[in-house]
């Protein structure tokens, strides 16, 4: 039983680079120096970028020396080329296969495969190997990458993995540019003329860069695809990839917007203050007539300005007024995002506007109990009569879910599905300036189905939608002598989406690449394969992968969780002691009272996030006591586990007992299993189901 506060190791190194510890007997001896680390982008190559990484090797000892490096990549990267040089001299590197056992190669023969990660999700790797550099000699190394990056507004994104708190030997500087763009982005920080943007090499970083797309001025957003279908050399069959992209839209111009700010006790406490740079920097993008609104919303919700102030945004003393009101609030158990869009609606009845926005500012943790259809009817209570629906945007402050992504089944991505709204996943402090590109996030693509032949093994079942400019690859094996052909179907907002993609047949990936910048001609490298140095053990390679593993997880940290016993130990010394009393001052109206209570509470982050009283059985109707054993419920305070973002329900049930001896008694009455249910966390969630017609494949188990 632990509120998970984890294992913490050091932190993770993620790249590493090592050479022969028989040679080299100083352990804080590296002879190796990586001069340079550049990350190149080309451009795009269907549906993935084409990503060169080089670096400049120099050897500083006086003797020739192996080495191997080990590199994260970014997600879902494949290596697709391999180049070398030395003096200048570019030179191609070619295919090969994996030798069975380590072994020695020719001097100046480097090889280089990928890393696979241990699970679906996690950063790939390559390990690249350099056999007899010359000493003193500087060698030139470039891996061509393919690498799908996301979109979010205008822009393609990639983010570039953090190599680890300045590993021995590696550069400590990371070189961005990106060929053929007018501008790019790094972090942010926009390129403005310069060729190249630096950043640290031990910091996770984002480069981004214009795209262009028909979707981006569609009004609805688009599922593009592509199908890349591998035969295998027999042509009995072979394995397929299918990419799935949700597109961005037009992007929303409204005329009046209601910020909706999500003061619950989930959120960070510095959201209110980040929701303000957002919403100043969203306002100075709008056109100065527009009009704008305010309302903060935890267990209830109240508005942060007059009733019949709708102010333009340029007016600064109302933007004032709206921080002044964050600031005196505090975060409050509770989110009732119903009771926050009902005030909305009642207050856009006199705005006037005809392209309202409402905008929730939010970390995305909401109560499954709340669903969908309650907030749709709460709003339209709100509305009225009144004609001019709004546009809904979710903006999810979450760092947790900005990192890994945002599953279909979250209750953000049920909510914004639900309701039509559109989503965007990125924590309001990384927005900053950039919060205009709010307003093209997409909207949440739900019901996804694909339908296969019975012939098909998917590696992995598909997921049931995409969120926020997601970018899903699904790889499988396939038999016969024609590909098959999928059909897709799925639903944005109220659009139906049907697709059925033709196959575009590819080369696979080589399953490594040599290439030499010695005397030995690459041809005879080639057919030897790729091995790694007899003197690099098992367990280094183990512990390189393990390093890009833990760097892509943000690193040795355990996530916490909370289990039924802490959950009893809070409700007992928080609500039972509070119920008793409610108990008590109702024994003073009625004596023989009696009956059973079942409290049922919605738990995430530490935030009691809704709670209800289930079931009451009295024996005589008591609202005094209903009201009060409500109270109670909300009065449960416990801490939330390490990097916990479960969402957990219980269920409280409580025996009253009148005084048959002149003493009234309290008494838990256990449900059983049934008492705490993981409504949202790993390995808590009903699996994916596969494609129709389609198999999945056991997921190979962590080495």
């Amino acid at each position: 039983m632990a509120l998970g506060l984890g294992l913490a190791a050091a932190p993770a190194r993620a790249d590493s680079l090592v050479v022969d510890p028989g040679i080299n007997h100083e352990a804080s001896y590296i002879p190796f120096d990586e001069l340079s680390y550049e990350v190149i982008v080309e451009g795009m190559v269907g549906f993935r970028a084409d990503v060169r990484l080089r670096l400049a090797l120099h050897n500083n000892s006086a003797r020739d020396q192996d080495l191997v490096l080990s590199l994260a990549l970014p997600r879902d990267a494949e290596i697709h080329g391999l180049r070398v040089a030395r003096g200048g001299e570019w030179r191609d590197g070619v295919g090969t296969d994996l030798a069975p056992e380590p072994g020695r190669r020719d001097p100046g023969t480097i090889l280089v495969h990928e890393l696979p990660p241990f699970e679906r999700g996690d950063l790939p790797g390559a390990e690249l190997v350099g056999f007899s550099l010359a000493a003193g000699s500087t060698t030139q190394v470039e891996l061509r990458l393919l690498v799908p990056p996301r979109m979010r507004g205008d822009r393609w994104e990639i983010v570039l993995p953090d190599r680890g708190n300045a590993p021995l030997g590696l550069a400590r500087e990371r070189r961005v540019l990106v060929r053929g763009a007018p501008s790019f982005w790094l972090d942010g920080q926009a390129s403005e003329g310069q060729p190249v943007l630096t950043s640290r090499a031990q910091d996770r970083v984002t480069v981004a860069w214009p795209a262009t797309l028909p979707s981006l001025r569609s009004k609805t957003p688009t599922l593009a695809t592509r199908y890349e279908v591998m035969r295998d050399a027999s042509g009995d069959g072979g394995n397929f990839r299918l990419y799935l992209r949700l597109g961005a839209t037009a992007p929303l111009r409204p005329d009046h917007v209601v910020v909706v700010v999500d003061r619950s006790k989930s959120t960070s406490p510095a959201m209110h203050r980040e929701a303000l740079t957002t919403m100043s920097a969203l306002f100075d993008a709008l056109p100065p007539q527009t009009t704008f609104d305010a309302i903060a919303f935890a267990r209830s919700a109240r508005p942060l300005l007059d009733a019949d102030a709708h102010p333009r945004v340029s007016d600064v003393a109302a933007r004032q007024r709206v921080a002044t009101a964050l600031d005196a609030g505090i975060r409050e158990q509770g989110t009732d995002l119903a009771a926050a869009l009902e005030l909305a609606g009642e207050r856009l009845r006199g705005a006037k506007a005809k392209r309202p926005l409402i905008l929730v500012l939010t970390d995305g943790m909401l109560p499954l109990s709340i669903t969908p259809a309650d907030v749709e009817a709460a709003l339209g209570r709100g509305l009225g009569r009144t004609k001019r629906l709004p546009e809904l945007l979710f903006a999810v402050d979450e760092p947790i879910l900005a990192r890994q992504g945002l599953d279909p089944d979250h209750p953000v991505s049920l909510m914004a599905a639900g309701l039509g709204a559109r989503i965007s996943l990125e924590t309001l402090a990384q927005k900053g300036a950039g919060s205009a590109d709010l307003l093209s996030a997409p909207q949440v693509l739900r019901d996804l189905a694909i339908a296969m032949p019975a012939s098909v093994t998917f590696d992995e079942a598909a997921p049931k939608g995409l969120v926020a400019g997601s970018f899903v690859v699904l790889s499988g094996t396939y038999e016969g002598k024609r590909a098959p052909s999928p059909r897709i179907k799925g639903k944005i907002g109220h659009k139906k989406i049907q697709l059925a993609p033709h196959a575009e047949t590819v080369r696979p990936p080589p399953a490594a690449l040599v290439a030499t910048v010695g005397p030995s001609p690459v041809g005879a490298a080639a057919s030897e394969g790729f091995a790694t140095p007899p003197w690099l053990t098992r367990n280094h390679q183990r512990s390189a992968r393990l390093e890009i593993t833990w760097a892509g997880r943000g690193g040795y940290k355990e996530k916490g969780y909370l289990d039924e016993r802490i959950f009893r130990r809070y409700l007992g010394t928080r609500v039972f002691p509070r119920a008793r009393a409610c108990y008590n001052r109702a024994l003073t109206r009625d004596q023989t009272l009696g009956g059973r209570v079942v409290f049922e509470l919605e738990v995430g982050k530490g935030e009691v996030m809704f709670a209800r009283i289930a079931e009451l059985a009295l024996s005589h109707e008591d609202p005094e006591l209903r009201a009060c054993l409500l109270e109670a419920a909300w009065a449960l305070d416990i801490p939330a586990g390490q990097l916990d973002d479960q969402l957990y329900r219980l269920r409280y049930p409580l025996v009253l007992n009148p005084p048959a001896d002149g003493k009234p008694a309290l008494s838990e009455d256990p449900l059983g299993p049934g008492t705490v249910e993981l409504l949202l966390g790993n390995g808590a969630r009903a699996p994916a189901e596969a494609p129709t017609g389609a198999a999945t494949r056991p997921r190979r188990p962590a080495e």
